[in-house]
Protein backbone atom coordinates (compact mmCIF):
# COMPACT_ATOMS: atom_id res chain seq x y z
CA UNK A 1 0.00 0.00 0.00
CA UNK A 2 2.80 2.30 1.14
CA UNK A 3 3.97 1.78 -3.03
CA UNK A 4 0.73 2.48 -4.16
CA UNK A 5 0.56 5.90 -2.37
CA UNK A 6 4.26 7.12 -3.19
CA UNK A 7 3.14 6.07 -6.96
CA UNK A 8 0.06 7.93 -6.45
CA UNK A 9 1.25 11.31 -5.52
CA UNK A 10 3.84 11.75 -8.42
CA UNK A 11 3.21 13.57 -10.62
CA UNK A 12 5.36 14.40 -14.04
CA UNK A 13 4.62 17.82 -15.53
CA UNK A 14 4.71 18.33 -19.06
CA UNK A 15 2.47 20.84 -20.02
CA UNK A 16 0.46 20.76 -23.12
CA UNK A 17 -0.93 24.18 -24.53
CA UNK A 18 -4.09 22.09 -26.05
CA UNK A 19 -4.63 20.54 -22.91
CA UNK A 20 -4.35 24.24 -20.63
CA UNK A 21 -7.04 25.86 -23.09
CA UNK A 22 -9.81 22.93 -22.53
CA UNK A 23 -12.46 23.69 -20.30
CA UNK A 24 -12.30 21.59 -17.21
CA UNK A 25 -15.20 20.52 -14.64
CA UNK A 26 -16.36 22.08 -11.72
CA UNK A 27 -14.75 20.93 -8.78
CA UNK A 28 -12.20 18.85 -10.54
CA UNK A 29 -8.78 19.85 -8.38
CA UNK A 30 -6.18 17.47 -9.27
CA UNK A 31 -3.37 18.98 -12.02
CA UNK A 32 -3.11 16.28 -14.61
CA UNK A 33 0.48 15.61 -16.13
CA UNK A 34 -0.07 17.87 -19.37
CA UNK A 35 -2.00 20.27 -17.44
CA UNK A 36 -5.26 19.23 -17.47
CA UNK A 37 -7.74 20.54 -15.14
CA UNK A 38 -6.17 24.23 -15.01
CA UNK A 39 -8.85 26.07 -14.92
CA UNK A 40 -10.59 24.32 -12.17
CA UNK A 41 -7.74 24.06 -10.22
CA UNK A 42 -6.95 27.72 -10.00
CA UNK A 43 -10.98 28.60 -9.84
CA UNK A 44 -10.32 26.35 -6.61
CA UNK A 45 -7.55 28.25 -5.39
CA UNK A 46 -8.89 31.31 -6.19
CA UNK A 47 -11.95 30.27 -3.57
CA UNK A 48 -9.48 31.65 -0.54
CA UNK A 49 -8.66 35.15 -1.10
CA UNK A 50 -5.18 35.11 0.25
CA UNK A 51 -4.36 32.19 -2.18
CA UNK A 52 -5.96 34.21 -4.99
CA UNK A 53 -3.70 37.19 -4.15
CA UNK A 54 -0.24 35.16 -3.74
CA UNK A 55 -1.75 33.68 -7.24
CA UNK A 56 -2.38 36.86 -8.71
CA UNK A 57 1.33 38.66 -7.05
CA UNK A 58 3.38 35.28 -8.78
CA UNK A 59 1.77 35.44 -12.26
CA UNK A 60 2.59 39.31 -12.56
CA UNK A 61 6.08 38.64 -11.14
CA UNK A 62 6.64 35.59 -13.46
CA UNK A 63 5.15 36.97 -16.42
CA UNK A 64 4.87 40.44 -18.46
CA UNK A 65 0.93 40.65 -17.61
CA UNK A 66 -0.90 43.32 -15.39
CA UNK A 67 -3.21 40.98 -13.90
CA UNK A 68 -5.86 42.03 -11.60
CA UNK A 69 -8.21 39.28 -11.75
CA UNK A 70 -9.22 36.19 -12.55
CA UNK A 71 -12.57 35.35 -14.30
CA UNK A 72 -13.93 31.58 -14.59
CA UNK A 73 -16.49 31.31 -17.42
CA UNK A 74 -19.05 28.59 -17.76
CA UNK A 75 -19.42 27.46 -20.88
CA UNK A 76 -23.29 25.19 -22.37
CA UNK A 77 -21.67 21.79 -20.91
CA UNK A 78 -21.06 23.39 -17.35
CA UNK A 79 -17.51 23.59 -17.81
CA UNK A 80 -14.97 26.42 -16.66
CA UNK A 81 -12.36 28.39 -18.68
CA UNK A 82 -9.91 30.61 -17.33
CA UNK A 83 -9.68 34.04 -17.46
CA UNK A 84 -6.93 36.58 -17.11
CA UNK A 85 -8.98 40.36 -16.44
CA UNK A 86 -6.03 42.80 -16.72
CA UNK A 87 -6.18 46.52 -14.97
CA UNK A 88 -8.03 47.69 -18.11
CA UNK A 89 -10.59 45.13 -17.68
CA UNK A 90 -9.75 42.99 -20.89
CA UNK A 91 -10.26 39.74 -20.47
CA UNK A 92 -8.12 37.13 -22.17
CA UNK A 93 -9.42 33.48 -22.32
CA UNK A 94 -7.08 30.60 -21.94
CA UNK A 95 -7.74 30.36 -25.44
CA UNK A 96 -5.94 33.50 -26.53
CA UNK A 97 -3.45 33.17 -23.85
CA UNK A 98 -0.09 32.74 -24.98
CA UNK A 99 1.42 29.10 -24.63
CA UNK A 100 4.09 30.23 -21.61
CA UNK A 101 1.85 32.11 -19.62
CA UNK A 102 -0.35 29.37 -19.95
CA UNK A 103 2.89 27.28 -19.15
CA UNK A 104 3.61 29.33 -15.93
CA UNK A 105 0.13 29.77 -14.84
CA UNK A 106 0.41 25.24 -14.75
CA UNK A 107 3.59 25.40 -12.82
CA UNK A 108 1.72 28.40 -10.18
CA UNK A 109 -1.32 25.83 -9.79
CA UNK A 110 0.92 22.92 -9.47
CA UNK A 111 2.76 24.98 -6.63
CA UNK A 112 0.18 26.45 -5.09
CA UNK A 113 -2.72 23.76 -4.90
CA UNK A 114 -4.17 21.67 -2.59
CA UNK A 115 -2.27 18.73 -3.74
CA UNK A 116 0.30 18.50 -0.52
CA UNK A 117 2.87 15.57 -0.01
CA UNK A 118 3.05 15.48 -4.13
CA UNK A 119 5.97 14.86 -5.41
CA UNK A 120 6.35 16.72 -8.48
CA UNK A 121 8.72 16.27 -11.41
CA UNK A 122 9.86 19.30 -13.68
CA UNK A 123 12.01 19.50 -17.49
CA UNK A 124 13.43 22.62 -17.49
CA UNK A 125 10.88 24.99 -15.70
CA UNK A 126 12.85 27.72 -16.73
CA UNK A 127 11.73 27.43 -20.34
CA UNK A 128 10.16 30.40 -21.44
CA UNK A 129 10.96 32.78 -18.42
CA UNK A 130 13.06 35.81 -18.63
CA UNK A 131 16.26 35.56 -17.16
CA UNK A 132 15.78 37.73 -14.37
CA UNK A 133 12.71 36.32 -13.60
CA UNK A 134 14.58 33.15 -12.40
CA UNK A 135 15.66 33.65 -9.24
CA UNK A 136 11.86 34.05 -8.43
CA UNK A 137 10.86 30.98 -9.57
CA UNK A 138 13.30 29.52 -7.98
CA UNK A 139 12.24 30.99 -4.51
CA UNK A 140 9.04 29.90 -5.04
CA UNK A 141 9.53 26.53 -5.28
CA UNK A 142 12.19 26.38 -2.29
CA UNK A 143 9.53 27.95 -0.32
CA UNK A 144 7.07 25.62 -1.12
CA UNK A 145 9.57 22.53 -0.52
CA UNK A 146 10.87 24.00 2.68
CA UNK A 147 7.03 24.66 4.29
CA UNK A 148 6.97 20.69 3.23
CA UNK A 149 3.52 21.18 1.49
CA UNK A 150 5.53 19.28 -1.94
CA UNK A 151 8.39 17.69 -3.43
CA UNK A 152 10.17 19.08 -6.24
CA UNK A 153 12.35 17.08 -8.76
CA UNK A 154 13.27 19.17 -11.81
CA UNK A 155 16.18 19.30 -14.58
CA UNK A 156 17.31 21.90 -15.75
CA UNK A 157 20.01 23.14 -18.62
CA UNK A 158 20.43 26.04 -17.75
CA UNK A 159 24.14 28.01 -15.37
CA UNK A 160 21.90 31.18 -14.38
CA UNK A 161 18.90 28.65 -12.79
CA UNK A 162 21.86 26.80 -11.08
CA UNK A 163 23.35 29.97 -9.62
CA UNK A 164 20.19 30.93 -7.74
CA UNK A 165 19.49 27.83 -6.07
CA UNK A 166 19.95 28.11 -2.05
CA UNK A 167 23.39 26.32 -0.18
CA UNK A 168 20.37 23.56 1.15
CA UNK A 169 19.28 22.94 -2.50
CA UNK A 170 22.68 22.63 -4.14
CA UNK A 171 23.83 19.95 -1.49
CA UNK A 172 21.11 18.01 -3.17
CA UNK A 173 22.53 19.00 -7.11
CA UNK A 174 23.29 16.34 -9.36
CA UNK A 175 25.11 16.00 -12.31
CA UNK A 176 23.85 13.86 -15.31
CA UNK A 177 26.22 12.90 -17.49
CA UNK A 178 27.23 9.52 -20.14
CA UNK A 179 30.93 9.24 -20.92
CA UNK A 180 32.55 8.49 -24.48
CA UNK A 181 31.89 5.08 -25.29
CA UNK A 182 29.40 4.03 -22.91
CA UNK A 183 26.14 3.82 -23.50
CA UNK A 184 24.37 4.17 -20.12
CA UNK A 185 23.87 7.31 -17.75
CA UNK A 186 25.23 8.46 -14.46
CA UNK A 187 24.51 10.28 -11.61
CA UNK A 188 26.81 12.30 -9.34
CA UNK A 189 26.70 14.89 -6.60
CA UNK A 190 27.70 18.27 -7.54
CA UNK A 191 30.07 18.20 -4.32
CA UNK A 192 31.33 14.93 -4.70
CA UNK A 193 33.37 16.47 -7.72
CA UNK A 194 36.82 17.09 -6.47
CA UNK A 195 36.93 20.54 -5.03
CA UNK A 196 33.57 21.16 -5.77
CA UNK A 197 32.27 23.00 -2.89
CA UNK A 198 35.56 25.07 -2.56
CA UNK A 199 35.31 26.32 -5.94
CA UNK A 200 31.03 27.26 -5.43
CA UNK A 201 32.10 29.32 -2.40
CA UNK A 202 34.91 30.73 -4.37
CA UNK A 203 32.76 31.29 -7.54
CA UNK A 204 29.81 30.58 -8.50
CA UNK A 205 28.37 27.01 -9.46
CA UNK A 206 26.98 28.85 -12.92
CA UNK A 207 29.76 30.23 -14.35
CA UNK A 208 31.06 26.49 -13.48
CA UNK A 209 28.51 24.93 -15.60
CA UNK A 210 28.98 27.80 -18.30
CA UNK A 211 32.41 27.23 -18.75
CA UNK A 212 32.36 23.31 -19.15
CA UNK A 213 34.11 22.38 -15.68
CA UNK A 214 31.67 19.75 -15.37
CA UNK A 215 32.75 18.25 -18.76
CA UNK A 216 36.43 19.30 -17.87
CA UNK A 217 36.23 16.96 -14.59
CA UNK A 218 34.49 14.03 -16.58
CA UNK A 219 37.28 13.73 -19.28
CA UNK A 220 39.87 13.71 -16.56
CA UNK A 221 38.47 10.79 -14.94
CA UNK A 222 39.89 7.41 -15.85
CA UNK A 223 36.96 4.77 -17.82
CA UNK A 224 35.93 3.38 -14.48
CA UNK A 225 32.39 4.52 -13.58
CA UNK A 226 31.56 6.17 -10.91
CA UNK A 227 31.19 4.52 -7.21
Amino acid sequence: MGVLRALRSMRFLDPSPEAMRRPSVPGQTTLGGRGENLSSVLQQICADPRRKGTLINWVRELTPLDVKDFSFGVDRSGKVLLGLVDSNRVETSAYSASDGTLRFLCLLAALLGDDSGMVYFLEDPETGLHPTRLHLLVGLIESRVEAGAIQVIATTHSPQLLGYLSDESLNDVLVAYRKDRQSSQHLRRLYDFPNAEQLVREQDVSELHSTGWFEDMIAFEDEEPWK
